[in-house]
């Protein structure tokens, strides 16, 4: 699933919600990879885009007798995957079902739970329904896409909390509630997390390369090179020289990321192909590092790059002089 991470690059956006019921508020984050149907679903694929620092908000169903934002806590990571993850979702299929399913799992944890001196009900929010109404529309009109708000406008003078496990919270709710001054992200604890999603994102990688790889010598290749850039492989033996983007992912990959040279090589070198292996299996072993199993391969064969396909997600911006003093 693509997320539309459309906080990536603002140091004020480090701010989520949990809606749950557990017991256990701000020991982590921890949702299932894929819902019971197989599907990926953006509630639960959220965890993912936290980082060490961040701020998460607990919303309780059943805590104060009442739904309600009771307190937050801090993520410290790092992000794990864990087997015979076990859950029940609380959605009224789920609980129809009755039936736990048991698949793998994202585990985020955290530490440092507070709460509320003043918790925010559905009361509050009622009062300052105007105020949330203004935030949600300034951020339509910024964004395209989807914005993960933490909130539903059922109907007048009843907000409710999204119905799914977790949501963003944007910057800009914090001065609409004075019950949450002094909650602040703090900085990430010695860059683990971004050490552990490199090893996480390198052992996907290396296994989409390797099956890739395998996919190619099977078809009758004499000889397959692993390069990395401008492109990943080069194949020999199946006619002209070809060469090869490979993209990994342990989710459902309906997009990828392209850079401006991948791009640009796909467009001077023909034949090139792209290469998708997602839904790969990882379980993160005791030594911290991972092993990956599995995959759905799919092959765009002479692929060219869509211009219509491609939507940009950085831009560089050269700086002019300043005008200020």
């Amino acid at each position: 699933m693509a997320i539309n991470d459309w906080w990536a690059g603002d140091g004020a956006e480090r701010y989520w919600m949990e809606i749950t019921v557990r017991d256990d508020l701000g020991v982590d984050l921890n949702a299932p990879t894929l819902n019971a149907a197989g599907r990926e679903e953006w509630g639960y694929t959220l965890v993912t885009e936290t980082r060490p620092g961040d701020v998460v908000l607990h919303w309780h169903a059943t805590l104060l007798g009442y739904p309600a934002l009771v307190g937050w806590s801090t993520v410290t990571g790092p992000l794990s995957i864990e087997d015979n993850y076990s859950w029940l979702a609380r959605g009224t299929r789920g609980r129809n079902r009755g039936v736990a399913t048991t698949g793998q799992g994202w585990r985020m944890p955290c530490a440092e739970f507070k709460r509320l001196a003043r918790p925010v009900g559905g009361q509050r929010l009622a009062e300052v329904e105007p105020r949330l109404r203004e935030v949600h529309r300034e951020l339509s009109e910024r964004v395209r896409g989807s914005l993960y708000f933490p909130f539903v406008f059922y109907r007048p003078g009843q907000i409710r909390a999204a119905q799914t496990y977790l949501t963003k919270f944007p910057a800009a709710l914090l001065p609409v509630f004075a019950e949450l001054d002094g909650m602040a992200p703090t900085e990430s604890p010695g860059g683990s997390r971004r050490v552990q999603d490199s090893k996480l994102r390198r052992a996907i990688e290396q296994h989409a390369v390797r099956e890739v790889t395998r996919y190619y010598l099977d078809r009758g290749a004499t000889h397959v090179e692993e390069l990395g850039k401008p492109y990943d492989l080069r194949v020999v033996g199946l006619g002209p020289e070809r060469h090869v983007e490979v993209k990994g992912s342990s989710r459902d990959a309906l997009a990828v990321e392209l850079t401006v040279n991948e791009v640009a090589h796909a467009h001077n070198h023909r034949p090139t192909d792209l290469v998708v292996v997602d839904r790969i299996s990882v379980r993160r072993l005791d030594n911290g590092e991972y092993a990956t199993t599995g995959g759905n391969l799919r092959v765009w064969t002479d692929w060219a790059p869509d211009e219509r396909r491609l939507a940009p997600t950085k831009y560089s911006y050269t700086l002019d002089s300043p005008t200020g003093t």
